[in-house]
């Protein structure tokens, strides 16, 4: 998975003020997660997957919270962020899948560029900032491994690998060109 322009994003969100744009992004993001995920927790049938899910859907809700309360810190309102249209459309993309399979694939693919993500911003963040990412960090660290435990065992079949890794380049393409959008909202 990738991050197109590293450094760029490195440049722009050296500024703290502009760091906080970013976490004002992800509080939406990761509220619509969990909107929609938690709609879809009744369609996994395995206890053991609800458990996980159920987990992200927490974890995803404290740390928008997370992200929220350091964002206003810094002087940004999290709560007027409204995407571009291309990250609604990483929502939309959510929306449609209506197999739990699918939907682990897109989040695992969701959950890799995000961790590139937060090493980026971790990279640039003064100490308050880091501590709050170093959080997010633990826990996306611990989804993935929980993600990959479940591919392991699902994606049994060269059909079911493929159809995995087709949607997280899906997750990963829709993912980069949305940061394409939002650096420059970052430096605006």
């Amino acid at each position: 998975m990738s991050i197109r322009n590293p450094e760029k994003l490195k440049e722009v969100l050296s500024d703290p003020g502009r760091l906080a744009r970013a976490f004002s992004r992800h509080t939406y993001g990761m509220l619509a997660w969990v909107d929609l995920f938690g709609g879809k927790l009744k369609n996994v049938k395995s206890l053991e997957m609800k458990l996980v899910v159920a987990r992200i859907i927490a974890d995803n809700a404290k740390h928008a919270k997370l992200f929220s309360d350091r964002a206003k810190e810094l002087g940004e309102t999290p709560e007027t962020y409204r995407p571009p249209d291309i990250g609604q459309r990483i929502y939309d993309i959510l929306e449609e899948y209506q197999d739990p399979f699918d939907d682990f694939s897109y989040a695992w693919g969701s959950l890799i560029h995000f961790s590139s993500l937060l090493r980026i911003y971790h990279s640039v963040a003064d100490s308050k900032s880091r501590a709050v990412i170093e959080e997010v960090q633990k826990d996306v660290g611990e989804h993935l491994g929980l993600l990959e435990k479940y591919f392991e065992v699902n994606a049994d079949t060269l059909e079911k690998k493929n159809r995995a890794e087709e949607i997280k380049m899906i997750a990963d393409k829709i993912y980069s060109d949305r940061e394409d959008e939002e650096i420059k909202w970052y430096a605006s």
